[in-house]
């Protein structure tokens, strides 16, 4: 009766969480102290009981980012993938002088891993199932795994498509399009962050996230989004505000003192606070918010100038 009970309750909780995240959400589901969680609905829940891309061959959700044994320590915690790519073209110089000539750090190449536009996204080290692990990654193909989109079939041909390419639209993943190993183009990610600000018109560091007021130069009501004036950001898996303890600063956004793409983007928070998450999506029917940290997304350019004192 009890694991009856058990798996009642988990349905139930799985089908709350699957239809709130397709109503609508505002910056005032996201107060200060709110978990910042929802990965279990968003894109990123590749398994049987996701609602998007899923496949057929494991209800897991985990797996296609950590493994619990023989994942790769290089690039995050029990991290389940290796990149194709070797290395990247980085940015380069900025107007600023700042050279970018290395690769980004860890926490950017662990979403390279799958958005590097080479790596296909169901290449895993270590399967689901016993005496899946090891050094030699495992495709969805070998596996026999197949796929939908949408409750629509498209069979395994995600084995070999790069996730930037997709199967029909070409909207799925990278940042990049077809080949995000050039980082030229994108925002400076492995670059490091000067503590005194200045540079690009950056605030120092050690500025309080919360306390920057973005409603300068808005009309009087903040373009609509109440998270202008107290900026609420995703950080450690919860929303903090004001009066969270210890202050969390821009510094706390960086990842060695170095801007990655963790800094703006939490692969597990689906925000679906942004005033425009869906209607500039270009017809896909769910965007998660990007995955943005801040809490009302890129609401009047929040999440830019939160770090840039524009």
């Amino acid at each position: 009766m009890k694991r009856f009970l058990a798996i009642a309750l988990a349905a139930t909780v799985g089908f709350f969480v699957y239809t709130s995240s397709a109503s609508a959400v505002t910056t005032a589901d996201y107060g200060q102290g709110a978990t910042a969680n929802g990965v279990a609905g968003s894109r990123h829940n590749l398994g049987a009981f996701g609602a998007h891309v899923i496949t057929n061959g494991t209800t897991e959700i985990c797996v296609f980012c950590h493994a619990p044994h023989h994942g790769n320590p290089a690039n995050g915690p029990l991290w389940n993938r290796t990149s194709s790519a070797t290395s990247y073209t980085p940015y380069g110089q900025t107007v600023a002088g700042t050279n970018i000539s290395s690769n980004p750090g860890s926490a950017s190449l662990a979403c390279l891993s799958c958005h590097d536009a080479i790596t296909t996204f169901d290449t895993l080290i270590n399967a689901p199932g016993k005496g899946n692990n090891g050094s030699n990654n495992k495709t969805a193909a070998s596996m026999g795994w197949s796929w939908t989109e949408d409750g629509t079939p498209v069979g395994n041909k995600l084995g070999s498509t790069r996730l930037s390419i997709g199967w029909s639209t070409g909207q799925v993943g990278s940042a990049n399009g077809a080949n995000d190993v050039d980082l030229r183009d994108d925002h400076p990610i492995g670059v490091s962050y000067p503590t005194s600000g200045g540079i690009a018109s950056l605030r120092p560091s050690n500025t309080a996230i919360a306390t920057i007021d973005l409603t300068w130069g808005l009309n009087s009501t903040g373009a609509g989004d109440a998270n202008m004036a107290q900026n609420r950001w995703s950080v450690n898996g919860s929303i903090v505000g004001p009066t969270t303890s210890p202050t969390v600063t821009i510094a706390t956004l960086l990842r060695g003192g170095k801007v990655e793409c963790s800094s703006c983007h939490d692969p597990h928070f689906s925000n679906k606070s942004w005033d425009e998450t869906e209607s500039t999506w270009l017809g896909e029917s769910h965007s998660d918010g990007l995955f943005l940290r801040r809490v009302g997304g890129n609401t009047g350019s929040g999440v830019c100038r939160t770090c840039h004192n524009k």
